[in-house]
This record gives structure tokens, C-alpha cells and sequence, in this order.
């Protein structure tokens, strides 16, 4: 069989009875470089999709013509997590005022199914930006963000999202409405300023590693 890295032909001699996963285990351990990350498949021409990749990584490497890995680092994951991250918030920041104004003025439904699509949008963010500081190994407690430790500035929108969690459990639409108005605000003020470090960190390792 064919073995690809990044559309680079290697050595595929070691394959003796493997699966896929313990095939993707040699390349990264021998053959990758330091900090190559493997982030896609393609096996025999097609596309291996995120809800197919158990089973293709379960499959008999001996059994496929050819094999395609595709890699990137974990900076540039982490560059292109935070791109994805601010995008997101820029189309949910200008809805906060939307929903809260449909909760006062009895339109609840609506006010309610708006704001279940940003509470995934946002619970999305906050899992993008801790996968991101683990990723980089950012020390938390003794790294600052304006002054402040980063921690305190992460706990932040956390702490809001609890707030609203707390409203929604005892259906206070008129709290939930305030929180929506004006604690939210401030919370996407610090997560844009948490992405836009991280992004910063990971572009100044990338481009030194470069």
C-alpha cells in the first residue's frame, strides 16, 4: 500500500498486520515531526468524516491501496479554533439586546429559541477556548490578561452562563432579560480578549517554529 503524509510518499514497509489506528501511531511517533499533529484521513480516495473515523480507524491498514494523512500543528489548530471562535461571537453578540427585548415584551417563544442557539454558540466558544489553552499548556494561575489572571478572566463567562442556567431553572424571564442586557456584554468583551491572546500566542509559536 501507498502511504501519504501530507501528499509526501513514505516508507510503508512496517505495516504488518495493523489497523489504521496503530498505523497512525508509528507515522506519528517515527515519522512525523515534533508537534505534527494528524488531523484528517483519506482512505482509498475518500474522505474519512468525523462520525465514520471509529470505525476506518478500526479497519486493517494491510487492506487499503492507499492511505492519505493529513497534518497540521497545534498552534495553527489553535490559530484557526480562535478564527472560528470570534466569528461566532460577532454573530451572536448583537442578538444579546434582541432576546432580552422579546422576553420583556411577552414574546417568549421566540426569546427562548433565540436563546438556545446562543447558548450553543456559546458553550462552543468556551470549549474552544479551554481546548485551546490546554493545547499551548497556558499556566492559568500565573498568566495575566489586562492586569488580571487569566483565570479570574476565564471564570468570567462561566460564571454568567451559570447565571442565566439559575434564570431558565426558575423560568425568571425578567432576570433572565437583565442578565441578557447587561452582564453579557462585558462577558464577550472577555472572551474576545481571551481569543485574541491565545491566537496571538499560537501565531508568535507558529511563526518562530517556522
Amino acid at each position: 500500500m501507498d502511504i501519504l503524509i501530507d501528499d509526501a510518499l513514505v516508507d510503508s514497509g512496517f505495516i504488518d498486520n495493523q489497523t489504521v489506528a496503530q498505523t497512525l501511531r508509528h507515522l506519528q511517533q517515527n515519522i512525523c515531526a515534533p508537534g505534527q499533529v494528524v488531523v484528517a484521513l483519506r482512505c482509498d480516495g475518500e474522505d474519512v468524516a468525523a462520525d465514520h473515523m471509529t470505525a476506518a480507524l478500526a479497519r486493517s491498514a494491510a487492506n487499503l491501496d492507499k492511505l492519505e494523512v493529513f497534518t497540521s500543528t497545534k498552534e495553527r489548530l489553535v490559530v484557526d479554533a480562535m478564527s472560528q471562535a470570534s466569528a461566532v461571537l460577532d454573530k451572536t453578540e448583537a442578538a444579546c439586546d434582541a432576546i432580552a427585548d422579546l422576553l420583556t415584551t411577552g414574546k417568549t417563544a421566540q426569546g427562548m429559541q433565540d436563546l438556545g442557539e446562543c447558548l450553543r454558540h456559546w458553550q462552543q466558544v468556551h470549549q474552544a477556548v479551554g481546548h485551546a489553552i490546554q493545547m499551548l499548556q497556558i499556566d492559568v494561575e500565573n498568566t495575566t490578561l489586562a492586569g488580571r489572571p487569566l483565570a479570574e478572566v476565564v471564570a468570567r463567562p462561566r460564571d454568567v452562563l451559570l447565571q442565566i442556567k439559575r434564570a431558565l431553572e426558575s423560568a425568571d424571564h425578567v432576570l433572565l432579560a437583565d442578565v441578557m442586557r447587561y452582564e453579557l456584554g462585558g462577558v464577550t468583551d472577555a472572551w474576545f480578549s481571551i481569543i485574541a491572546m491565545l491566537r496571538r500566542r499560537a501565531e508568535e509559536h507558529d511563526d518562530s517554529s517556522a
